[in-house]
């Protein structure tokens, strides 16, 4: 199987936090790989593809308002599916995002474009066929929780997202792609068929995706900084040296254990 998974956060034309990429970005990005024969898919839809299937995986993180705004034009326009990942405590407080890493965004011009989506806008992109996935509750670092924390952050934001979607939510994204061995298992646990992580390079999914090898499918993330040559390094067989760019505020936790895997900011 030839799968390349991008993972992207914010879309806007005048943004410049680093997490976000504009429209037109997101637009040269897709069709690179569209020309090249990769035909779109959900996460879901990609690990239960034959084998051999040459797919685009396009997923986004934090469930943005400007993913429903401007990303779901753009790709629709291209023919592309994609799977959104939302922290439901945001997403049904309607608060804007603002966790540790990205709340001095709060205080400038660019406050509402950590607006997260609305439910009503999760249906609407689970109707036109993409792929909503759970994002924990609050968007914590996973590996830092006890026990009880973790298994309330990826069980209570699975059973609000079926409740609204009125389908399973089989699917996880960590948080800043943190995970250990602990994490993964509780997953599975919490009823999990799929978790995408962020480690940096350019990673392909493995040939048969099964078993716990699918809680931890890799991802590419796409961030401002990758202008058209970095992209395609990046993307590309090179792109397994290029690391990417730092994407929000990161701090290792230091009580976290030591085969934690958070992508080197």
């Amino acid at each position: 199987m030839s799968v390349v998974a991008l993972c992207y956060h914010g879309v806007s034309p005048t943004w410049r936090s680093p997490m976000a990429v504009t429209p037109r970005q997101l637009e040269a990005q897709v069709t690179h790989f569209l020309r090249r024969g990769h035909r779109p898919a959900t996460v879901a839809e990609a690990v239960s593809a034959p084998p051999g299937r040459r797919l685009l995986v396009v997923t986004f993180d934090d469930a943005l308002a400007s993913v429903h705004r401007l990303a779901l034009p753009v790709l629709e326009r291209l023919g592309v599916v994609a799977t959104v990942y939302a922290p439901t405590a945001y997403v049904f407080s309607g608060e804007r995002m603002h966790w540790p890493e990205v709340r001095h965004h709060l205080l400038g011009p660019d406050a509402a474009e950590l607006d997260p989506m609305t439910p009503a806008q999760l249906v609407d992109v689970a109707a036109r066929g993409w792929e909503v996935g759970a994002h924990t509750c609050t968007h914590p670092w996973l590996p830092e929780l006890d026990d009880d924390e973790l298994r309330t952050e990826l069980v209570e934001s699975r059973v609000a997202l079926e409740r609204l979607l009125d389908r399973p939510c089989a699917s996880i994204a960590y948080p800043f792609g943190a995970h250990d061995d602990r994490v993964v298992r509780a997953a599975e646990a919490a009823g999990y068929a799929t978790g995408v992580t962020l480690p940096g390079g350019a990673p392909r999914w493995p040939a048969a995706p099964v078993g716990r090898r699918r809680l931890t499918l890799p991802r590419i993330g796409v961030y401002r900084a990758d202008g058209p040559l970095r992209y395609r390094l990046k993307v590309g067989a090179a792109g397994r040296v290029v690391r990417r760019p730092k994407a929000i505020s990161r701090r290792r936790p230091t009580a976290s254990p030591a085969n934690v895997h958070t992508p080197r900011a």
